[in-house]
């Protein structure tokens, strides 16, 4: 099952994946329901036929004196799948879309998405270690 895909109209230019189902109806994207998406869920979104902007959560926690990012699971998974992921400027601000929408506007989290999209492996892995760092 993937979280809003009723609202997947032809007209959309992209799709945008993220964990929970308040960040996909924030910014009228698909949710996954969890940090991790199946293959099920990777051919249901990829059905759409449009390209795929994953939005993960920014939470990150310390277990045992290390930083733990649960979103990082999917962020490897849009790199398998080939999508691009987000890495917007609120990410430090706000855990997750929903919580940007409510701080920063819809338009304005909207907008820092799209600016904050990266498709190259690389820059993606780069991202990851300043996460972590």
């Amino acid at each position: 099952f993937v979280f809003n895909m009723d609202q997947q109209t032809p007209e959309k230019k992209f799709v945008l994946a993220m964990e929970g189902p308040f960040d996909a109806m924030a910014l009228d994207g698909v949710a996954v329901l969890s940090n991790e998406c199946s293959e099920v869920q990777a051919d249901i979104i990829d059905s759409l036929g449009r390209e795929v902007i994953v939005v993960p959560d920014f939470d990150v926690k310390i277990v045992k004196g290390r930083k733990v990012w649960a979103g990082e699971k999917l962020v490897d998974q849009a790199i398998e799948y080939g999508w691009s992921v987000s890495f917007p400027v609120w990410r430090d601000q706000a855990k997750d879309a929903s919580e940007a929408v409510k701080k920063f506007g819809r338009l304005f989290t909207l907008k820092t998405v799209l600016e904050g999209k990266q498709s190259s492996r690389l820059k993606i892995e780069l991202y990851k270690k300043k996460i972590h760092s």
